[in-house]
């Protein structure tokens, strides 16, 4: 039985409970790839079907801290693959926002490192335009 090791060294088991980020300096919490492994290991160790793993998973992963960390998964090309080709549905935005990142990717294939940045620019971007427009309602309804 090989072992199922998160980031931080920690081996998997059916009971393992994601360590989710908590916006603290110096916070150590698992990457987009353990949502990953954690699902693989759910399957072949634990029993599960891949649908029963999936929505294990799935469920971990919306208890997670609003503003944490992991956010940022969606738009991680990888766990957005991953977990789209297991059947979780991402919100619209997630999936408009991808296919524009995809088609950024392809476009600028000779740019480098160009559509790595956007992945984290553009939903930063629309994320500080709801947090302004939120304000600017708010402000308004004083």
């Amino acid at each position: 039985m090989p072992e199922y090791i998160d980031s931080l060294g920690e081996v998997m088991n059916c009971d393992t409970i994601p360590n989710y980020d908590n916006i603290l300096p110096f916070d150590d919490y698992w990457m987009c790839g353990d949502y990953i492994t954690f699902h693989k290991m759910l399957m072949a160790e634990c029993g599960m079907t891949e649908e029963q793993a999936s929505l294990r998973v799935e469920q971990l992963w919306i208890d997670r801290n609003a503003f944490g960390a992991e956010w940022f998964c969606s738009f991680n090309e990888e766990f957005y693959d991953y977990f789209t080709g297991v059947g979780w549905d991402f919100p619209a935005l997630t999936d408009i926002t991808n296919n524009l990142l995809d088609t950024t990717e392809n476009v600028s294939a000779g740019l480098g490192d160009t559509s790595k940045y956007l992945r984290i620019a553009i939903p930063i971007a629309i994320l500080g335009i709801g947090v302004f427009y939120g304000y600017k309602a708010y402000k308004e309804l004083k």
